[in-house]
């Protein structure tokens, strides 16, 4: 019974310190579990999301492209404004080329239903010993 006492003794001498690491240990697995997780949802929402350096450059090229966009409209519009401006005076142009056709057109007619003028006869011949 010694030996199985001796033994007894033994075994419980060297399981103290294993039990008391053991709440360390389960405490190390949990902080190394825990700090895996965080760095796998931190490494998906990184790959996610655009560095922020490609972020402020897509936004200045937005902003290029509406200034643009913003310049060519006003091309236009200052196009469509000249374009009106000419279709306004020429509109008057025809007008007043219509006014004088109308004004013209009485005499035409009249000048169509008289009798032709007689051809005009030819002028005396002068002499040809004279100078």
């Amino acid at each position: 019974m010694t030996e199985l006492s001796s033994y007894l003794t033994f075994a419980r001498s060297h399981d103290q310190p294993l039990n008391r690491h053991l709440p360390i240990v389960v405490l190390a697995l949990i902080a190394v579990v825990a700090l895996l997780a965080i760095l796998g949802v931190y490494a998906s929402i990184s790959a996610k999301a655009p560095p922020a350096n490609e972020t402020a450059q897509a936004l200045r090229d937005m902003q290029t492209s509406q200034q643009r966009a913003e310049d060519q409209l006003k091309a236009l519009q200052q196009t469509v404004s000249s374009d009106q401006a000419e279709i306004r005076r020429l509109s008057e142009e025809v007008t007043a080329l219509t006014g004088k056709l109308a004004a013209l057109q009485p005499s035409v007619a009249r000048a169509q239903r008289a009798p032709a003028p007689l051809p005009p006869t030819e002028p005396a011949k002068q002499k040809s010993g004279a100078r």
